[in-house]
């Protein structure tokens, strides 16, 4: 329970709720594929929480959603991808922050302090540095992958 609880407060740190975090890591260390209602239990929180932040995580696509044959129930795995997703969502707010800076950019009176420019010009130049160090970094990945 440990791990999972470390896992809870990384993943609240990058924006996601603590127990979205807590079922990451349940996720990651089962065996099998689990339950809401194995995973409310587990975790001790309530079923709609669990189905909440499921929700979040299957449309970021940290998890996924497993059928068993003749049963109804639906069963969660992290996503065979979890961590590239991961990886992706970081590059997307890094790229937030990048559309931020342009607008600033913009702004007449920032636009005179030479100073402020040269903050906001480190700032894209080195976010243009993670965006393409990411890209190469997964394009290696996916190839180890295969």
């Amino acid at each position: 329970m440990q791990l999972i609880e470390e896992m809870a407060l990384h993943h609240e740190n990058q924006g996601l709720s603590r127990i979205a975090g807590r079922i990451i890591g349940l996720l990651m260390v089962s065996q099998e594929p689990l339950s809401s209602e194995q995973i409310a239990t587990t975790l001790q929180v309530s079923l709609g929480s669990v189905s909440t932040n499921m929700r979040i995580l299957l449309k970021s696509g940290i998890a996924e959603k497993k059928s068993v044959t003749g049963d109804r129930v639906s069963y969660y795995i992290v996503a065979p991808d979890a961590i590239e997703e991961e990886f992706i969502q970081g590059l997307e707010r890094i790229l937030s922050l990048k559309n931020i800076i342009e607008k600033g950019m913009q702004i007449e009176n920032l636009k005179e302090s030479e100073l402020v420019m040269q903050r906001f010009h480190e700032m894209l130049e080195a976010i243009e540095l993670y965006r393409e160090s990411l890209n190469q970094m997964l394009a290696e990945w996916k190839s180890r992958r295969m």
